[in-house]
């Protein structure tokens, strides 16, 4: 006969045969002793921790002929043609190839019809997450009122792509990875009950490096045991998985940590030399320092080390690193596993990453600086508090009054209001700022309320014309018209600006003209620009107002100024 892989042979045939998800298998057979079965379960969990392998005892244990305080007997007609799948109404489904919404329709039409050799017709659609949407709405119906004969059971690595409406119709059950301690034990019954010898150290490094997946353990024992000869050891699970020996990355992380870039490059040469992958290289240098890092942080966590042996070689490493040597290197390397996958020179980027490695962190040179600098003597120190003690007398002086600072006005002297400076045209809008003074100065009261009235019209007008050109002048306030112009404010400058380019202008003074009766030119600006004119043209006012003779001022505004003659 063909050979058989170990982890087919070595497949669980009872709950009891499954390792490190008791959480999961003592419910199972508590339900099946019960006679408390649900219609639809849902497994879910990383690959190889045994959920197809426990939907397959599912199945034989509710057909079983003589059920064992819930387990499958193993033994009957029914269990023995269920484990070689030659019964009909057990049915594994893979719903990567069979994805689409005619197979499921195919299930939802032949869920009606009542199982022939068994009690129970079984569903087992293994990575259901890999259905499409189509199907999924196709299988809800059936999924959650299923005939009293049939039992579903749905697989998947990835529950978080299941639609809420088919996780809530399944008893869901979540299978962890497999525990070092735990994996470590089923390879060694395995190796035992196949004759191998096997160092201890193969073993572990053979379940750190499987993740928590029976399967990919026993696939891994299988091509170690075919590689070796009398007995499987470490290095030969190194040599056929690509894999650096520990003791390697414990002579570069030495030679790292005291700064010696030549022993470094010549270390990873040899590895190049072996053929070795420089991503897998730097991927598992990574975890080297993430067992390193956990190892002074948490000593006694033994157990979440990933793929590091915890020797007297790795912890004197460990010694001569810093908390923030090993962040910065850790960092690095992960941003540079980023980076490989889209690198094509490997080998440079991963030397490049060495190199770094080899170079001070800004913590550190900043502490050796400290270090290098000369300390002061008392002389420096004395002269250094006196020149602060005098300092700290001139500020209370300072803050008490008693003492001026030079080039500040005295509280005492009143302010002097200095008149509001105009900004230019260059850094407001494009009007001429003289063309606004003129406006103001022979500002038309009567006019301005006029085109304040009819400044709405104004724009209704605009906006027939284009709606464009009304979207940029609703925002302008009409404040001041003269005779041939009307000063419109904004308080955005590219308002301000757009409504002064001629194509815009010329329309928006089309529309005034027709709207008033009189041609009148647009000057659009800023609103702190005509702010500031408005105060001069104020200011200016006033003076020549307190000039004048009271009683000539009196009788001009009783006769007027055209009637008032003034005679030395």
């Amino acid at each position: 006969m063909a050979y058989t892989a170990l982890y087919r042979v070595y497949r669980p045939q009872t709950f009891q045969d499954v390792v490190g998800q008791e959480h999961v298998t003592i419910t199972l057979r508590n339900a099946l002793r019960e006679s408390r079965l649900s219609h639809a379960y849902l497994f879910n969990g990383p690959r190889g921790t045994g959920k197809t392998s426990a939907a397959k005892i599912m199945a034989k244990a509710v057909n079983c002929e003589q059920p064992i305080d819930g387990e499958p007997c193993n033994q009957c007609e029914t269990c023995k043609a269920i484990s070689n799948g030659s019964v009909t109404d057990v049915l594994e489904i893979d719903a990567a190839s069979n994805r689409g919404v005619e197979e499921i329709r195919d299930i939802r039409d032949k869920v009606k019809f009542a199982p022939s050799d068994v009690r129970y017709k079984v569903y087992i659609i293994d990575e259901v997450h890999m259905l499409t949407t189509e199907a999924f709405n196709a299988l809800l119906k059936t999924l959650e009122e299923p005939p009293s004969h049939v039992i579903f059971i749905l697989a998947t690595t990835e529950p978080h792509k299941l639609p809420a409406t088919i996780i809530s119709r399944c008893q869901r059950f979540d299978f962890h990875r497999i525990p070092l301690k735990v994996m470590v034990n089923l390879l060694q019954k395995i190796c035992e009950s196949q004759g191998v010898r096997v160092e201890e150290q193969a073993l572990q490094l053979v379940a750190k490096m499987a993740e928590g997946g029976a399967r990919d353990a026993l696939s891994l024992l299988d091509q170690a045991i075919s590689y070796s000869k009398d007995e499987v050891r470490a290095s030969d699970i190194m040599q056929i998985t690509g894999t650096v020996a520990q003791t390697y990355f414990s002579v570069l992380a030495h030679h790292i940590v005291h700064r010696d870039v030549a022993q470094v490059m010549e270390q990873f040469d040899q590895v190049m030399v072996q053929g070795k992958d420089p991503e897998q290289f730097l991927h598992d240098f990574l975890y080297y320092y993430r067992d390193m890092l956990l190892l002074k942080t948490a000593p006694q966590l033994e157990e979440i080390v990933e793929r590091t042996m915890i020797d007297d070689q790795f912890a004197e490493v460990a010694k001569l690193y810093t908390l923030p040597d090993l962040y910065a290197t850790i960092e690095m390397c992960n941003a540079a596993l980023a980076q490989l996958k889209w690198s094509t020179y490997a080998r440079v980027l991963v030397e490049l990453t060495l190199v770094k490695m080899c170079q001070p962190s800004a913590t550190q040179s900043g502490g050796a600086a400290a270090e290098d600098a000369a300390p002061m003597n008392n002389e420096e120190l004395s002269g250094m508090s006196n020149r602060i003690r005098v300092l700290e007398e001139r500020l209370a002086q300072v803050l008490q009054g008693q003492v001026v600072i030079p080039g500040q006005p005295n509280a005492e002297e009143p302010r002097k209001v200095e008149p509001r400076r105009i900004a230019a045209a260059g850094g407001g809008s494009r009007t001429p700022i003289n063309r606004v003074r003129e406006v103001a100065k022979t500002l038309d009261e009567n006019l301005t309320r006029q085109v304040r009235g009819q400044w709405s019209q104004i724009l209704t007008d605009l906006k027939k014309v284009k709606i464009q050109y009304q979207a940029w002048l609703v925002n302008g306030q009409p404040v001041a018209a003269g005779s041939d112009a009307v000063v419109v404010t904004f308080k955005s400058p590219i308002h301000c600006d757009k409504t002064m380019e001629p194509e815009l202008r010329g329309v928006v003074e089309r529309v005034m003209s027709n709207a008033l009766g009189r041609p009148l030119q647009l000057l659009s600006v800023m609103e702190e620009e005509w702010q500031g004119v408005d105060e001069q043209i104020g200011q200016k006012d006033e003076s020549a107002d307190d000039g004048q003779d009271p009683f000539l001022a009196e009788a001009i505004k009783l006769v007027g100024e055209g009637l008032v003659e003034v005679k030395d």
